[in-house]
């Protein structure tokens, strides 16, 4: 893309340490049965801007492999608030931080082509060893991880503790839906829950908030059960694996 080329080369009046922009256009393929950009379409594109960001500042799939590590997606919140349509410009603005206990938060806007705020994600993520799977507490020398920002805004992630939610389906990670790290990829979840929420409510209603904690991978060829109940101010979704659960969801509408 032409701003990656711009930020590798220098030539941006932005200091791309703190913050990263792009511009992208809302396709057909993204939206649902109301023309509304599904959540897990806006996940992608802010998973690609990070990606882009990173690409940026050096921090590349080589470098990665060299120090074997790499980024997992620990907890994510997403609220939208208004309908992002097809055929829509978007400008997207992302801003990282340093690491807290481990944990890299960055937060994406995502902006009308008038400029008005559509919708914005707040992503806490954690840096792991590719070969053992553990949090990296520190980061690996050689890996320029040098986000000029001390904080960013946040957004309330927490999900209600539910005990009896009941199943309605089981997933099984299909080729498809897999990344590099040959797990579920984070952008997929979201349409894997829309999925197992009653038709006639994700059919009529748009999604205020969805926020997702990510407690176990679920890799390629694993199956996990998927179980929800709904409560007073919205939907708690959860994926169970044999012994353990895979993620939980809370889930909003307007």
């Amino acid at each position: 893309m032409r701003l990656v080329w711009l930020a590798i080369n220098g030539k941006l009046n932005m200091d791309i340490r703190k913050e990263f922009e792009q511009t992208i256009v809302v396709k057909q393929n993204e939206c649902d049965l109301n023309n509304r950009m599904r959540i897990a379409a806006l996940l992608r594109a802010v998973q690609q801007i990070s990606t882009d960001h990173c690409t940026a500042l050096g921090v590349t799939d080589e470098m990665y492999r060299a120090t074997h590590s790499g980024f997992l997606l620990a907890k994510m919140s997403v609220e939208v608030y208004d309908d992002i349509r097809v055929g829509e410009q978007l400008r997207l603005l992302t801003h990282p931080s340093m690491a807290k206990k481990a944990v890299y938060p960055r937060y994406t806007e995502i902006f009308h082509e008038d400029g008005r705020l559509a919708a914005s994600v707040d992503a806490r993520w954690i840096l792991v060893d590719t070969e053992n799977r553990k949090i990296l507490r520190k980061c690996p020398e050689g890996l320029p991880l040098d986000f000029g920002n001390e904080t960013v805004d946040s957004h309330d992630i927490a999900i209600p503790k539910i005990k009896d939610a009941q199943p309605v389906g089981e997933l099984t990670v299909t080729y498809s839906r897999t990344d590099i790290n040959r797990h579920l990829n984070n952008t997929e979840y979201a349409d894997i829950i829309c999925d197992h929420l009653p038709l006639e409510l994700v059919s009529e209603k748009a999604i205020r908030k969805m926020v997702l904690s990510y407690h176990q991978e679920i890799r390629l060829g694993e199956s996990a059960a998927i179980c929800c109940k709904e409560e007073e101010e919205g939907w708690y979704v959860c994926g169970q694996l044999p012994e353990k659960t895979a993620f939980e969801a809370w889930v909003q509408f307007r």
